[in-house]
């Protein structure tokens, strides 16, 4: 039995260390394409004077930033302690 839970906890930390790395990787080529979609939306709106075709910049950003916490950041961390945290609230509140 401890074998086996160990073989489960080696089998989660590669699956989560292949998300890191897809996630890294991803974020090469979504960073170029926000990166260029940012200077070619910047240049037709000073270039036409409407400040609206920055518009599509604000959820490119969120994404962005998310895809970068989740990389390099600690969104994982905070994942794995907001699940301890609901799985002792729920397990605590059938035991009761």
């Amino acid at each position: 039995l401890e074998r086996q839970l160990l073989m489960q906890n080696q089998m989660r930390e590669r699956q989560t260390a292949m998300q890191i790395a897809w996630t890294r990787e991803f974020l090469k080529y979504f960073g170029t394409f926000f990166g260029l979609a940012a200077v070619g939306l910047s240049a037709g709106a000073i270039k036409k004077k409407k400040p609206g075709i920055l518009l599509p910049i604000v959820p490119l950003s969120f994404i962005f930033a998310y895809q970068y916490d989740m990389g390099y950041g600690t969104l994982l961390q905070r994942i794995k302690g907001m699940s301890m945290s609901v799985w002792f609230t729920h397990k605590t509140k059938l035991s009761i």
